[in-house]
């Protein structure tokens, strides 16, 4: 009975492996390199487009706030060239090269699809020539020495020089006590020009000694300048002290040499010597 029920058992059978799982990833992972492919494909055919359409040549550049350079002159310091691809262009170097003219202080460039450039420009102004030394250089209204004197710069400036220690090392090596003078010697000059001598006498010179102690030199070669010694402020008193005291000589037909409105104590005493 024993050898009967085991043999009316069922035979065993293999049992089935589990599928391999790596298949599905893989596919996955073909899909990915797919889309990537596709990708890049579109992303280089995009950028040869804008770097070759004749839609994106440069056909208008927008310059603003530049006085003293030219807008031709300063696209071309920077390289950019109308009709060039506006995305080929490199807009940090080119702002680099823009700064790189003495006159300009700041610029900013930016990109106006399709065609366009447009370039804002802050200039330093020159307010008057300074000598150092023996060479004279443009200044700023804030004392910031920018550039030596060249033809072809601005003629119709005051000029400044300054006495005592000498101007290389103030300039060197004290810049605020320079650029002090500088402006001190502004003040004064925009006090000259706001007189009733500035429309008969031109200012020539403005000398600043220690303690900034000033003098004007006024008038023209062809009529004869004038030294105003004016010393300390107040300058508009002054000033008008030496207006009276030119039109006194005038009416007696004399030309004065130097005028002398620093004498300390006295304050009303006014010394004149004609030539």
């Amino acid at each position: 009975m024993k050898n009967a029920k085991r043999s009316s058992e069922a035979p065993p059978r293999d049992v089935p492996r589990p599928a391999r799982n790596w298949l599905g990833p893989l596919r996955t992972l073909a899909g990915f390199g797919l889309i990537a492919g596709i990708s890049i494909s579109v992303a280089w055919g995009a950028r040869r487009y804008l770097m070759t359409s004749p839609r994106f040549g440069l056909e208008k550049v927008e310059m603003e706030g530049q006085r003293l350079r030219t807008k031709d002159d300063l696209l071309a310091r920077a390289g950019i060239k109308m009709g060039q691809n506006v995305f080929t262009i490199d807009l940090d170097a080119a702002r680099t090269k823009m700064l790189g003219d003495p006159y300009v202080e700041h610029a900013t460039l930016a990109r106006r699809l399709p065609d366009t450039i447009i370039v804002d420009i802050e200039e330093r102004v020159p307010a008057a020539v300074v000598v150092i030394g023996q060479v004279p250089y443009l200044v700023t209204r804030d004392g910031v020495t920018f550039k030596r004197l060249e033809v072809g710069d601005p003629s119709d400036l005051p000029v400044i020089t300054i006495g005592g220690s000498t101007s290389e090392d103030l300039a060197e090596n004290d810049r605020e006590g320079f650029a002090l003078y500088v402006r001190r010697a502004l003040d004064v000059e925009l006090e000259y020009r706001q007189s009733s001598l500035a429309q008969k006498m031109p200012l020539e010179e403005i000398h600043i000694d220690p303690g900034l102690s000033m003098s004007l030199v006024v008038g023209t070669s062809a009529q004869g300048t004038t030294t105003l010694v004016l010393g300390q402020p107040p300058w508009r008193r002054k000033l008008d002290q030496a207006a009276r005291v030119v039109q006194e000589l005038d009416r007696r037909g004399q030309k004065p040499d130097t005028i002398l409105l620093d004498q300390g104590a006295r304050p009303e005493r006014v010394v004149a010597r004609v030539r």
